[in-house]
């Protein structure tokens, strides 16, 4: 099947001070976008995102709920223009604005939703802190070799945890687990000269085991969600599989934040769908480069200023 458009949305770690700011001087329906949002959940979305400051707007439960409101509103922007996607997909946290993309639930139950994930994963690095790394070089077969290798320990003195967090192309890998396993596995992959590892910034142990409490946190919630077939096909990054049936997804969904990002099997998902241009839909274009791993002939662009908006919807206000 080959379509128009795929819209894709990114996770947590893409966010910058000042994004949106543009935007909503130039598009005023985008403002309303953010602050429905706001109203919805009592959340401040727009002086974060604005003005940060910088450690403030890093902060998980910020940092969430602001990439997920610029995402809904600048896929209005590009709908109202005529930019109409045909598939869409998320990277984590970018699933749930995937799911009000494409009509597969509405933005107030999106909304508070992502709040409710965000402060619980927040609570959860509090009382389990870790660290995640990203691994450069090497395929996830490789790194799920030295993982086993290295079962580590916690500085406690209890059996470690590091698992591998997100597949996000053929040859990056991010691992996550308590600091002490994962700056194990990062010594291990300096010792044998096979791979450059990387510190992400981020305050936990995303996409592991030590994200279980948070899980179980939200399972409720998830149950609850009214979800509804789409408008819009979409592909889970849990699963790298178009979505088909609703209970078994509401399972997956409620499994998200422990289960790994298969944004590589995602990516060849979309392009086997052959389509015309892939739209990274918010700041950065961190899945532009990832997606390009994959295919590097694949036209792919960024969407997360006026500039772009303007690009994409050859329009000048």
């Amino acid at each position: 099947m080959s379509i128009q458009t795929a819209f894709v949305y990114p996770g947590q770690g893409s966010q910058v001070v000042g994004m949106g700011a543009d935007l909503m001087h130039d598009r005023p329906r985008m403002t309303e976008v953010f602050e429905h949002v706001e109203a919805v959940t009592g959340r401040p979305v727009i002086e974060p995102m604005v003005h940060g400051p910088e450690d403030r707007l890093r902060e998980t439960g910020t940092a969430q709920l602001v990439l997920f409101t610029f995402g809904v509103a600048m896929t209005r922007a590009l709908t109202e223009e005529g930019v109409v996607p045909q598939l869409v997909a998320g990277h984590s946290l970018g699933e749930f604005t995937a799911l009000v993309a494409g009509g597969w639930l509405d933005l107030d139950e999106a909304a508070a939703t992502v709040v409710r994930r965000a402060h619980a994963m927040a609570r959860c690095c509090q009382e389990r802190p870790g660290a995640m790394a990203a691994v450069l070089g090497i395929d996830s077969d490789e790194v799920a070799r030295v993982l086993a290798q290295h079962p580590g320990r916690r500085d406690d003195g209890r059996p470690g945890t590091a698992v591998i967090a997100n597949y996000n192309s053929p040859r990056q890998t991010v691992i996550s687990g308590d600091a002490a396993t994962v700056e194990e596995i990062r010594e291990a992959i300096r010792a044998e000269s096979i791979a450059v590892s990387r510190p992400l910034p981020v305050a936990g142990a995303f996409h592991s085991p030590l994200m279980r409490p948070a899980e179980d946190e939200l399972r409720a919630t998830i149950a609850a969600l009214p979800l509804r077939r789409g408008h819009t096909p979409m592909i889970s990054s849990v699963t790298g599989e178009l979505v088909t049936d609703l209970e078994r997804y509401r399972d997956v969904l409620a499994h998200q934040i422990t289960a790994p990002v298969h944004w590589t099997r995602t990516a060849r998902r979309i392009v086997a769908h052959r389509p015309s241009r892939i739209v990274e839909v918010g700041p950065g274009t961190t899945l532009r480069s990832l997606i390009r791993k994959v295919d590097r002939g694949q036209e792919i662009h960024p969407c997360g200023d006026t500039t772009h908006l303007r690009a994409l919807t050859g329009t000048r206000g």
